[in-house]
């Protein structure tokens, strides 16, 4: 029986000639490109002529930044020339239109080209078509946003639905006593509501509005002071002492509407977490290049599984004072943490049932919004 595995000639034979690294090179599924050190196409494969629109005749000798987009070759000559010069292995992504004009998104892998006596010879370049991937994560993070803005249309729907209720029969029953002593405890309890109702609204209209480039910008010093300014009268009310430590800090550029609902957020936070009263301690201090605020209370901490929750949204631990059995929104922290990120900062919790929480804000020297 003849052997189905059998070929024409000795297998060594073809390993020696090159043929099969050849073969595997030129029928690769992938964009295979090879240039010397002067970043001209010395090996063009068939499928780079499938992504570029060229067989290889005409494109060896081409320098090979001609072929991307205008607006990526400043990049990729600077990773092409570290791959040269530092035997660097980088990446980079790209867009791209076929022969038929359709936009494709591309993902570039480079490496040297190194001889056996170490010389470097140039670049080999792999190029992967990734629309297709690229366009299936998009469409599953756009199922996640509508189920999850899904989700936040109830949340919301469910707390001014309370709130409104509350007020609209509270409101009716004041009207029929006619009594001045209740009228005027109704009017105390729908300024609470409507006040929660207002600060809810603005932290929506804070986590909604993503790009602060054209945002007034001010120094992260002069908001902070702001927002202790503006927090310390509910501090009082509240019997919670307030302790300040600000060090001097490089002049730090931040979206002052923005970073001042961040700040006040966590402060607000902090004065609910210590009911019975106790003290915030409020620090600024440069760290590795870093502007640091440290806000600390003493108040009631939390558990591990609760620190792991806190900065989603409607996530809360909190009851609301008019009804004891219904959570916080809950929304306060996840704006203050979509704030601070897009500062181009991060945040910091640490927490311990009983003693308290601490929450650093970290935000690089003289940074502007994470765009």
């Amino acid at each position: 029986m003849a052997n189905p595995h059998a070929h024409d000639g000795p297998t060594e034979d073809r390993f020696a000639s090159g043929d099969l690294f050849r073969l595997l090179c030129e029928h690769a599924g992938v964009a295979l490109i090879a240039t010397d050190k002067d970043l001209k196409i010395q090996f063009w494969n068939a499928g780079a002529g499938r992504i570029f629109g060229a067989a290889a005749s005409p494109m060896v000798g081409t320098p090979m930044l001609s072929i991307l987009p205008a607006q990526n070759r400043a990049a990729a000559e600077k990773i092409l020339r570290a791959s040269i010069t530092h035997h660097e292995i980088s990446e980079f992504e790209f867009d791209q239109r076929d022969q038929k004009g359709e936009l494709g998104h591309f993902s570039a892998s480079i490496s040297p080209l190194v001889n056996d006596e170490d010389h470097t010879l140039g670049t080999a370049i792999w190029v992967r078509d990734i629309t297709r991937r690229t366009r299936l994560h998009k469409e599953v993070a756009h199922g996640r946003k509508m189920s999850a803005l899904g989700e936040m249309a109830g949340a919301i729907s469910h707390y001014f639905n309370n709130i409104l209720g509350g007020l609209v029969t509270s409101i009716d029953f004041a009207i029929t006593t006619g009594i001045p002593q209740i009228e005027h405890k109704t009017l105390v309890q729908a300024a609470r509501s409507l006040g929660r109702a207002a600060r809810l609204v603005q932290n929506l209209l804070a986590f909604a509005e993503g790009d602060h480039r054209s945002e007034d910008q001010a120094d992260l010093t002069e908001v902070l002071l702001f927002a202790i300014d503006a927090v310390e009268p509910d501090l009082g009310a509240a019997g919670v002492e307030l302790k300040l430590d600000i060090s001097p800090v490089p002049v730090t550029a931040v979206p002052r509407k923005q970073f001042m609902t961040a700040i006040l957020n966590i402060m607000h936070n902090a004065k609910d977490a210590m009911p019975s009263g106790g003290r915030l301690s409020v620090a600024l201090e440069t760290r590795d290049q870093e502007c640091v605020a440290r806000i600390e209370d003493t108040g009631v901490g939390m558990a591990e599984n609760e620190l792991e929750r806190i900065f989603e949204p409607f996530y809360s631990t909190k009851t609301l004072p008019d009804n004891p059995e219904d959570r916080a929104p809950g929304l306060g922290l996840a704006v203050a943490h979509g704030i601070i990120q897009e500062c181009g900062g991060h945040i910091l919790v640490k927490s311990i049932v009983g003693e308290g929480s601490v929450f650093e804000i970290s935000i690089p020297f003289g940074t502007t919004p994470n765009r």
